[in-house]
């Protein structure tokens, strides 16, 4: 493999990796958990404050 082969394959893999984190997984969530309404989220809150006075 040539120099220049390895170059662009380390750019690109450079590329792809700063693609993978770059998309924000916390709105990613939040947005699953305001479309999608899982029980297991409305059980967590509900644990949360389950010792917080009103």
């Amino acid at each position: 493999m040539r120099l220049s082969h390895r170059l662009v394959l380390a750019l690109l893999i450079v590329v792809l990796d700063t693609a993978a984190f770059a998309i924000p997984l916390g709105a990613l969530l939040l947005a699953y958990i305001l479309l999608a309404r899982p029980v297991w989220f409305r059980d967590w809150v509900d644990r949360l404050y389950r010792g917080v006075p009103r």
